[in-house]
């Protein structure tokens, strides 16, 4: 068994133990103000911040998230100074990224928040003990995120409800994990195997869910998935169905459903197009799945769906999954 496939399938244990701990999350919480939030990371922690910044906007917060890089970059410190709360997410707490962030923004250190999997990083020792918030994801050993990158969307999501009047219900989500690895998605992986353009497409809280896949099928199978939002995509890029490819969707039950199903009307006949969805009502082929989860977490045993996929077509053209080439667990070099 691969060491992506262990980390894979003990996902939604480690998903147990942190919403165990909600109560206590949840109460750490409460001294940060979310009058303004910036959430940064990087690669799949960037990706898993977009989550929960999303669903803080549609609970009327003022919440964003950015590449860590980019603002380093390209981001003034008066602008950064205007959010109350920064949260720095890094699944090691050593990328080359956060410790320059840190440094260079020492001043704003009392208004920071680490998300983490490391509580004795080098960025940790920054930060007194309640302004750390612990994945609990538990030893990760393949360079493709898998626990970290799904306990990292829960965490964030258990902070921001607890800063709405939003309730999520977590509860069911571990076992519609578990559904989802059991699945046998051979099948699939031979369709995203073949020498044609892979497309996924994904609206709402599953942009991150998507921007993920596309950056775990790199790292994993060492190919290329484009990825665009539903919206984004009837805006020109809908012109990659002339060379009728490979398309996924996510499209759980919620605010965009509608608009994904008149998507689908209007392209699978100019594609091979599978969609993954807890509705029954799909007029597509569908993977079912994320049955009775909220939408915020709807995407994630979606997610769960094309890990098991990518680590199939890893192994179909010859590599280990999950262990890197050329690149590494921890991104030491900015």
């Amino acid at each position: 068994m691969s060491k992506f496939m262990m980390d894979m399938l003990e996902q939604p244990e480690a998903v147990r133990k942190l919403i165990s701990t909600s109560d206590v999350l949840s109460a750490r919480a409460e001294g940060l103000d979310f009058d303004k939030v910036l959430f940064t990371g990087m690669g799949a922690s960037f990706h898993a911040a977009e989550v929960a910044a999303s669903f803080l906007r549609s609970s009327g917060i003022d919440a964003v998230s950015s590449e860590m890089s980019e603002i380093i970059a390209y981001s003034s410190t008066e602008l950064i100074k205007k959010y109350t709360t920064i949260f720095l997410i890094s699944q090691s707490g050593e990328s080359a990224e956060l410790i320059r962030f840190i440094e260079d923004n020492r001043a704003l250190v009392r208004r920071m928040a680490l998300i983490t999997n490391n509580g004795r990083s080098s960025a940790s020792r920054n930060f007194p003990d309640e302004r750390i918030f612990l994945l609990n994801a538990g030893n990760e050993r393949s360079m493709g995120a898998t626990k970290t990158f799904v306990n990292s969307i829960v965490l964030m999501l258990i902070i921001a409800a607890s800063k709405t009047a939003r309730q999520i219900d977590f509860s069911k989500l571990p076992s519609r994990m578990e559904e989802a690895l059991a699945l046998d998605v051979s099948w699939l992986a031979t369709l995203l195997s073949e020498k044609r353009e892979r497309i996924l497409v994904a609206r709402g809280f599953g942009i991150g869910v998507g921007r993920m896949a596309r950056l775990m099928f790199a790292e994993v199978a060492k190919m290329s998935l484009i990825f665009y939002t539903g919206a984004a995509f009837r805006h020109g890029p809908v012109e990659l169905l002339i060379d009728r490819p490979v398309v996924l969707t996510l499209n759980p039950t919620g605010a965009t459903h509608d608009l994904m199903q008149e998507l689908h009307s209007d392209i699978s006949d100019k594609c091979d197009l599978i969609t993954l969805s807890n509705s029954n009502n799909e007029s597509v082929e569908t993977v079912y799945i994320s049955e009775g989860l909220d939408e915020v977490l709807a995407s994630i045993p979606m997610m769960n769906v094309l890990q098991k996929t990518v680590e199939e077509i890893a192994r179909k053209r010859g590599f280990d999954p999950g262990a890197g080439v050329y690149g590494t667990k921890v991104t030491t070099k900015e």
